[in-house]
């Protein structure tokens, strides 16, 4: 009997300090930290990835001028910025100012090919 009240009284001292908002507060902030942690991570993984298909397609498209190698760069920094791109340039056949003709039709192919919009779903 001793032993039922002792840890019934342990439970709820346990309760009670749980619900205290300091441990709230620090529980909250480990949860952001956390949180936090992982999303760096993952955006680490597709960055990685971006980085070695903005290399691999840079090397095969022809003559780009300044103002369109920072816009390729610019497309290829997060997959929100190439998954626009490719739906409004390679499939919608929206006009590009700074990507065009060929090294366009080589951007979107590359894109499609590698499947890169896919390995981000």
């Amino acid at each position: 009997m001793l032993r039922f009240v002792v840890v019934t009284f342990e439970i709820l001292a346990l309760i009670m300090i749980l619900r205290s908002a300091f441990v709230q507060f620090w529980l909250s902030d480990m949860q952001t930290t956390t949180s936090q942690w992982i999303h760096g991570i993952s955006m680490t993984i597709d960055n990685q990835k971006l980085a070695k298909f903005r290399n691999e397609i840079t090397a095969h498209v022809q003559d780009l001028t300044e103002p369109q190698t920072e816009y390729l760069y610019k497309i290829t920094s997060t997959k929100t910025e190439l998954k626009n791109f490719n739906q409004h340039y390679c499939h919608a056949g929206d006009k590009n100012p700074y990507i065009y003709g060929s090294n366009l039709r080589h951007v979107c192919g590359e894109i499609n090919r590698k499947g890169m919009l896919n390995k981000f779903s």
